[in-house]
């Protein structure tokens, strides 16, 4: 079977991957030569339990009573996931990784589908343009032309670059079908511009070819008689004053989470301020699953060139102190490696992915079984699923038909509707970092603040409606 794109976006009620949702979906499919084979396009129902951000509502401009058209959620992510586990699928758009990616996972974990299948299994993989259009701004400036915005500073933003450039001219920006036409443009112009340039880069998307990028770094520091690589990152997301780039010196595999690389930032400018005492409180490090954000290449001078004389030099001074104070060094590199995450208490089963762990095949199965039958069915097969995925389920079902529960059933779907709709903030669910859902007197409040901007008639009537859906 020939390798496929998918290029993809979401429409969502929010940022947050646990409580949030994906409101609108789009997608093209192309072949390799990124010549259009299908697309997709479809509303999701707005979820009882969920409490949409006004921020995002007069962005996406998608309006409730739009949004209620389309199809109920889990009917939704079961095609999304086929979409994106089809074999050999590369699933890819703008700033997926970041965002997209990590909002599906939960998606595909909350309506009791494999979260992670589409990055590896039936040879189905990742990629983000965002790096790429990084890379390409340093290194074949010329591809584009390059949006300044009102602090005098380049835009790496999807709706900037298409606006500068007349990619797409049809839609809006932020409807997801818009975004995905002007993302597939875009890599076609990427790929046709420099071929050779495109492949190196997709294959950093490619966990074991990335990871050989090791073998090519060359030594940055030697402390304690230990060699220390040091690397080029790339990523949109470290911004244009650092010129999407970060000079840094491999640390080593992380202690804990073994597909983890930590990376220890050479221009950081507090450096020698650090001190065993401190050193919670400076962001020093940046960690690196091969494969995935940010991309890595070596310390070659072709690409140090496009550092400042100024980090230039502030990269020389911190690698003399480093060197002056290998203690510290060492005090660094085990916090660094020996990190944990905080254990949070009461985490919400909607926001457990990365507590509850995978599903044994037992389970996989089970749920397999539970996705080919019909509702009524669904329930019956509740009785064999364990305390997570019976409870995944018992939402999954009250969400598109709560009449098909059992009075028990139903009656304990309402309670946990009824906790979402309380006005005290202490009630509202838990996500894995310790934050609250946002309640309904946090919308309202925020609300009030946006009519106190600049809006458009649209935008306010988004607002009243999406104010008198909440007083329901």
């Amino acid at each position: 079977m020939a390798k496929t794109f998918l290029f993809y976006d979401l429409e969502t009620t929010g940022i947050n991957k646990c409580f949030d949702q994906i409101i609108q979906f789009a997608a093209v499919r192309t072949d390799e030569a990124l010549n259009e084979i299908e697309r997709y396009e479809f509303l999701i129902k707005l979820n009882p339990d969920t409490i949409p951000n006004p921020e995002a509502s007069i962005t996406h401009h998608i309006s409730i009573e739009q949004a209620n058209t389309g199809l109920f959620e889990y009917e939704a992510i079961k095609k999304i996931y086929a979409l994106f586990n089809t074999p050999e699928t590369v699933s890819l758009g703008y700033n997926t990784l970041s965002f997209d990616d990590e909002f599906l996972r939960f998606a595909f974990f909350k309506n009791l589908f494999p979260a992670y299948d589409h990055q590896y299994k039936n040879n189905c993989s990742r990629m983000d343009l965002y790096p790429m259009v990084a890379s390409f701004y340093l290194f074949a400036n010329e591809v584009l032309s390059w949006s300044i915005n009102d602090e005098n500073k380049v835009s790496l933003k999807l709706e900037d670059i298409n606006a500068q450039n007349a990619l797409y001219t049809e839609g809006r920006a932020h409807d997801a079908l818009t975004d995905v036409l002007v993302t597939l443009e875009l890599a076609r112009k990427l790929r046709s511009y420099q071929p050779k340039m495109w492949e190196y880069l997709s294959a950093r998307f490619n966990k074991t070819e990335d990871q050989k990028i090791l073998s090519q770094l060359d030594i940055g520091l030697n402390i304690n008689g230990e060699d220390y690589q040091q690397a080029i990152m790339i990523s949109g997301r470290f911004g244009y004053n650092e010129r999407f780039m970060l000079p840094v010196l491999n640390l080593g595999q992380h202690w804990h989470y073994k597909n983890q690389w930590c990376f220890l930032r050479l221009d950081y400018a507090e450096l020698t301020e650090v001190n065993l005492d401190n050193l919670s409180e400076h962001f020093l490090t940046v960690n690196k699953k091969w494969g995935d954000l940010p991309l890595v290449l070596p310390a070659k001078k072709r690409f140090l060139a496009h550092l400042s004389p100024e980090r230039i030099a502030l990269i020389k001074r911190n690698k003399e102190f480093l060197i002056q104070n290998p203690s510290l060094f060492v005090d660094i590199k085990e916090s660094a490696l020996d990190f944990k995450y905080p254990e949070v208490e009461h985490i919400d089963v909607d926001a457990s992915l990365y507590t509850a762990g995978f599903m044994n095949y037992a389970e996989q199965a089970l749920c397999e079984h539970f996705h080919q039958k019909a509702v009524g069915d669904k329930v019956k097969l509740m009785r064999e699923m364990n305390r997570g995925l019976y409870e995944r389920a018992l939402r999954v079902i009250g969400r598109m038909a709560p009449d098909r529960l059992t009075p028990e059933m139903q009656g304990k779907f309402q309670e946990y509707l009824e906790r979402i709709a309380s006005f005290e903030v202490e009630n509202m669910p838990v996500d894995f970092k310790g934050g609250r859902k946002v309640s309904i007197p946090e919308v309202y409040e925020r609300i009030q603040k946006l009519r106190e901007g600049e809006l458009t008639e649209e935008q306010l009537y988004l607002l009243d409606e999406l104010e008198a859906y909440l007083s329901l």
